[in-house]
């Protein structure tokens, strides 16, 4: 069983994690990871989250998760292995062990971590460490991209193209110079709208109708942001990426 320091767990959550454990196919179990609401309200990470949460849950029912929910998780002893020591992916490294050795990675809903929010620069930087992580583990784990991966379309469609997206986003703003002049000024306009409508977050009040709208923009931009950061893997030492996580102040 492994767990972070911060979370709090919900009674029972333990028992019905190892209760999974009952299927033979079954290597790896993650906690739910549930965020709380907190004072800070800078980026909508929950909404983030939960279409996160989301993709980990259909996968697990598909066949298995790329990973596990790091705050919170448990594996058979058996399928155990030392990490390298610049590892910045445990959560993932570890557990894509008992997948490659044929085991299932879920989640067990039933079983709740809890955690609050962080705030918009401790997310930048958390999101840059596990993005520039996804880069390592290719190098670390070459299987990822074999057929040895069962859930090769999965992986590609849901970690590498991930990071392919600012490049992407890049791409489609420089495309959009080359349309015909009035879907050349509409495509522009879109996108910069888009990255004003972001930009407005910062002035956005707290619980206003404005930040409901302008948070998601700017989530967007600041992932985006981080997904084109994370090549630093490539110039700089890996453990320099690893910041320790600062919470949001709660609320009450």
């Amino acid at each position: 069983m492994l767990t972070d320091v911060r979370q709090t767990l919900e009674r029972e959550s333990v028992r019905r994690m190892i209760a999974c454990f009952g299927d033979p196919t079954v290597g790896v179990v993650s906690g739910d990871l549930v965020i709380r609401k907190g004072d800070i309200e800078e980026t909508n990470v929950g909404l983030y989250w939960r279409y996160e949460r989301w993709i980990r849950k259909q996968l697990g029912r598909v066949d298995s998760m790329m990973g596990a929910t790091g705050p919170f998780y448990a594996m058979r002893r058996a399928l155990f292995r030392p990490m390298p020591k610049d590892l910045l992916l445990d959560d993932m490294y570890v557990p894509l062990g008992a997948f490659f050795a044929g085991y299932r990675l879920i989640v067990e809903e039933e079983a709740r971590a809890f955690d609050y929010p962080t705030g918009v620069e401790t997310e930048f930087r958390r999101k840059v460490r596990t993005l520039a992580g996804n880069y390592q583990l290719m190098r670390y784990l070459p299987e990822l991209l074999s057929s040895r991966n069962r859930m090769l379309f999965h992986y590609l469609s849901y970690k590498l193209a991930r990071l392919l997206l600012p490049w992407a986003v890049l791409a489609l703003g420089v495309v959009s110079f080359g349309l015909p002049r009035f879907w050349r000024e509409a495509a522009l306009a879109a996108q910069a709208l888009f990255y004003l409508l972001a930009l407005t977050d910062f002035a956005a009040g707290p619980g206003t109708l404005w930040k409901r709208i302008s948070s998601p923009a700017r989530t967007v931009v600041s992932l985006l942001a981080a997904t084109a950061c994370a090549v630093a893997i490539f110039f700089v030492p890996a453990q320099k990426l690893w910041k320790p996580t600062q919470l949001a102040r709660r609320s009450g």
